[in-house]
């Protein structure tokens, strides 16, 4: 008798191998988020733990065994909820505003004359700072186009808020040669 339960018991570790790895791992992932935001209260500083993995890790973990509905335990993990109510819809409201943002009628203390619809991405730069060892990268995703003392400078934006670089030119189409050929240009 004593030979078919020790069978028994390794016919379920073999038959749930994937499931006991992937909710020991979401257990360990969980504590140590608990021990992170601990510590982050105690010491004032931020330490990162691994939000959300832990309970994507056993949901996914019980759907592998015969138990599903233990799945449900997974849940509990509060920044699954917090990634769906918060972050979520966050995201979803700044693409929305990004896409129908229109500049002001005066921008940079010029004119803006003509400027670009928003894209995911026209290009990407990189720019050397002073010190030398210090850069900054921009995905410039608006243009704009602004007409300062008898000049036109075009702008280039990262999520219509950082300017990335600013070209002076004498003309509007110099301007636009500057700036992606993708871009689509709307008048002000």
């Amino acid at each position: 008798m004593k030979q078919t339960k020790g069978i028994n018991i390794m016919q379920f570790i073999r038959d749930n191998i994937l499931c006991i790895f992937l909710v020991g791992l979401g257990l360990l992932c969980w504590i140590i988020t608990i021990m992170a935001s601990r510590a982050s209260k105690k010491t004032g500083h931020y330490v990162s733990g691994v939000p959300g993995v832990g309970g994507i890790l056993i949901i996914i973990g019980f759907l592998t065994s015969p138990v599903k509905w233990l799945a449900l335990i997974g849940l509990l993990d509060f920044h699954l909820w917090y990634f769906v109510v918060r972050v979520i819809p966050d995201i979803i409201l700044i693409e929305r505003e990004e896409r129908n943002y229109i500049p002001p009628e005066e921008l940079e203390g010029g004119k803006v004359v003509e400027y670009s619809q928003r894209k995911k991405e026209f290009e990407y730069i990189i720019k050397k700072n002073e010190p030398p060892y210090a850069s900054a990268s921009f995905r410039i995703n608006r243009y704009v186009i602004i007409e300062k003392d008898g000049r036109y400078i075009l702008l280039k934006y990262e999520h219509n808020i950082k300017l990335a670089d600013r070209i002076e030119c004498d003309t509007i189409e110099e301007c636009k040669k500057h700036a992606s050929p993708k871009a689509k240009w709307i008048k002000r």
